[in-house]
């Protein structure tokens, strides 16, 4: 039979949770300083998932999230270009000059 937490260990958790939500600490750095494991930490986050928010995992901001395309095939009519959220958008080989001159608008209202 599966045992069940107490309400005072679940009350601990989501107070370790806003501590960690408020605080700038990586889960390893703040699981150090309980003394517990992040395996541990992870756990109780998926547990009370429906109860608490994650501090969101952010990456450190790049100069520039684009790289370079070089055109193997000269007989190419389009390139697609693949986003993170995994949306592909086909642009002509002759568009990519206006491409180009979009993505660099772009990055330059977005600082």
């Amino acid at each position: 039979m599966p045992r069940t937490p107490s309400q005072a260990k679940l009350e601990l958790w989501k107070d370790r949770f806003e501590q960690f939500k408020q605080g700038h600490q990586t889960v390893q750095q703040f699981c150090q300083s309980l003394g517990c494991t992040s395996a541990t930490f992870h756990y109780w986050q998926r547990k009370l998932e429906p109860t608490i928010q994650p501090k969101p995992q952010t990456a450190p901001v790049k100069a520039s999230a684009f790289v370079p395309v070089v055109l193997r095939d000269v007989n190419t009519r389009s390139v697609t270009v693949r986003v993170n959220d995994g949306t592909r958008i086909a642009v002509p080989v002759d568009a990519l000059s206006a491409l180009e001159a979009v993505l660099q608008h772009s990055q330059r209202v977005a600082r």
